[in-house]
């Protein structure tokens, strides 16, 4: 499925969601729903972590590291 607001990056069955603030993991499933997602952190405006991967679509993820708020 292609995501316009969602940050969503597939790897075979799975799709794992990323913040749209900070680039966080969020949650992995089989499909989200195409908007944007806020970590816990963003949504409180105490976030720390900056964005450590690119956007899909435009650019390709250079790091798939699963990052935690900060």
């Amino acid at each position: 499925m292609n995501y316009k607001h969602a940050i969503v990056k597939t790897e075979g069955p799975v799709a794992t969601l990323f913040c749209n603030g900070c680039g966080v993991e969020i949650s992995q499933s089989t499909k989200h729903e195409d908007r944007q997602h806020f970590c816990i952190m963003c949504m409180s405006g105490n976030c720390k972590t900056k964005f450590k991967a690119e956007l899909p679509g435009d650019h390709k993820f250079k790091d798939t590291t699963s990052k935690t708020c900060a």
